[in-house]
């Protein structure tokens, strides 16, 4: 009986990985060089217009909490952006593996572009959280899917330089949303920012639709009917997963602001978050045949690290994103325009640094080096930030930035080459949606984080304040009722002014604090990572065999 039943468990394996291999394999379509540059430059459109859209928000982020009632919970703008991308980018591999990556790929974008237009329209702070979460669907899929779409034109040798391009994209695009935001608010709205937006990436549908070829129908017909295809998709991974990751980064944003920490809500909501995780694991192992993220994967020590370094890049870099603009806003009293300015050394930077990095890979053939190199520069650079104060000078604040930036660069694409080099040829595409869904879940758990070290550090703060004479009463409470607006200054002493600035200044030094050790991790983690080259394991493992088989040969000759 038992015997029986580990058969029966054996071939079910088999099944999966045979399936998952033939999907893969279907997709595989090694381009010529004029091919792969069109397509190359759609990808990287599409990829600066994705990221211009989820950097400009956060330069506006004070003055939409302002004009929509919203001052203390406008951090959600971004937490429920990347909370929507991480859980449907657990759908965005499997989904590509089953209907074909341009299809997906262009049905994400009209999501992104219809949600761009309500944003703009939105009446109230909920509103606009929910249209943000949906325009966090169409962000994820083009992450995820720009990634998964070269992976299957070029081989792993050329994926280091091919995707560092990619990163420099991600790179102008994150310094261009900030100008156009910055720009509209400056001469119109905010709302301005999203109308213009959302007709741009309709016309991008377009340059998708002919410019990206497709993988042939009857490819992946022949492996599944289209009733097939329906029955593969994980339904109960996706709701235990959204249930799971909605509970637990609800409480993580609101607590100690929004509710109680020991409020019977929060322990339900975590408790019920955990335990939806627990089934979403149980089913990934047990049920389906194209599980969304096949825990084979974890097997491997490398890939496993990689993995977790992912989560905490993403809760580092999504969370300073947004909180680096509220630091020269207030703290630095500087305008929307001039804070955008100081995104640039950083993005532009993390540009330059994924081209070099990617051209090192490429032509050294390995990627550890320039990870540790990357993880040391960035890890440095957050260290460096516990010096921002509002009477640093501005250029040791783009020093910084610049050692940041080249940091996130040398990282930022040169670990998903690795992960793709620790794992199957055919399992490529969820390799890249799982590493995208845990940057993106470390991003929306950094921001919710750094929003309740921020905002519990600054009431802290108000209530030592009470009663002492530096400040007035009704100032402190209109400071309470306005954690994330661009406060008003006027009818203050110079005096108090610093008094204000500098309870800013120590809430955001708390958040500071944190990054440190989240990339001081990345970077020792990185030391245990095996350099495979640039083979994916069974490339490895199959050349590994002719190389034996031809010295038997040799010998016995």
């Amino acid at each position: 009986m038992e015997k029986d039943k580990k058969i029966q468990i054996r071939v079910m394996e088999v099944k999966r990985t045979e399936l998952a291999e033939r999907l893969g394999d279907a997709h595989i379509s090694i381009l010529p060089r004029k091919n792969l540059i069109i397509l190359l430059c759609s990808m990287s459109l599409t990829l600066m217009l994705s990221f211009a859209d989820q950097t400009g928000v956060t330069i506006g982020l004070s003055t939409i909490g302002k004009d929509l009632h919203c001052e203390t919970t406008i951090n959600w703008a971004g937490t429920a952006s990347l909370l929507s991308n991480c859980v449907c980018q657990i759908l965005f591999g499997r989904l590509s593996d089953i209907f074909g990556r341009k299809h997906v790929m262009i049905v994400c974008l009209f999501i992104l572009s219809i949600a761009d237009l309500c944003c703009g329209f939105a009446q109230t702070g909920i509103q606009f959280f929910i249209f943000r979460a949906f325009a966090g669907i169409g962000n994820g899929a083009v992450s995820s899917l720009s990634m998964v779409i070269l992976s299957d034109v070029v081989t792993l040798e050329q994926r280091g330089k091919y995707q560092g391009i990619l990163g420099a994209s991600v790179g102008v695009g994150n310094a261009i949303g900030p100008f156009i935001m910055a720009g509209f608010i400056k001469s119109y709205s905010w709302r301005g920012f999203y109308y213009f937006v959302s007709p741009t990436m309709i016309a991008n549908i377009a340059v998708v639709h002919f410019l990206v070829k497709n993988t042939k129908k009857e490819n992946l017909d022949n492996i599944l009917s289209t009733k097939d295809k329906l029955k593969q998709i994980d339904y109960l991974g996706i709701i235990t997963a959204a249930i799971g990751l909605t509970l637990i980064l609800v409480p993580i944003s609101g607590g100690g602001s929004t509710f109680a920490w020991n409020s019977p809500l929060v322990i339900v909501m975590f408790i019920v978050g955990t335990l939806s995780l627990v089934g979403f694991v149980v089913i990934e192992w047990k049920i389906p045949e194209l599980p969304m993220i096949p825990l084979h994967l974890f097997k491997v020590p490398s890939l496993c690290l990689l993995l977790a370094s992912s989560f905490l890049f993403g809760m580092a870099y999504y969370g300073f994103l947004y909180y680096m603009p509220y630091f020269f806003n207030i703290v630095k009293q500087k305008s929307e325009v001039q804070s955008a300015v100081f995104l640039v050394p950083l993005v532009l930077c993390q540009a330059v640094g994924s081209i070099i990095s990617g051209q090192i890979i490429s032509r050294t053939g390995h990627y550890i080096l320039t990870v540790i190199v990357g993880y040391s520069l960035w890890c440095l650079s957050n260290g460096l930030l516990i010096l921002w104060s509002r009477t640093l000078p501005e250029y040791a604040e783009v020093l910084i930035l610049i050692v940041m930036g080249t940091g996130v660069g040398f990282t930022f694409q040169p670990t998903m080459v690795a992960a793709q080099a620790q794992a199957k040829k055919s399992d490529r595409a969820v390799v890249i949606s799982t590493r995208n869904v845990l940057r993106s879940f470390g991003g929306a758990v950094g921001i919710a984080v750094g929003s309740t070290i921020v905002s519990n550090s600054l009431l802290s703060e108000i209530a030592t304040e009470r009663g002492l004479s530096n400040l007035p009463d009704d100032y402190l409470e209109y400071l309470e009722s306005n954690i994330y607006a661009k406060i008003e200054i006027k009818g203050l002493s110079a005096g108090q002014v610093n008094h204000v600035i500098g309870m800013y200044e120590k809430a955001l030094r708390n958040y500071f604090y944190l990054l440190i050790p989240l990339i001081g991790v990345c970077l020792v983690s990185s030391f245990f990572i095996k350099d495979r080259g640039l083979q994916c394991i069974d490339e490895a493992d199959q050349r590994k065999i002719v190389e034996s088989s031809s010295s038997s040969v040799s010998n016995s000759s």
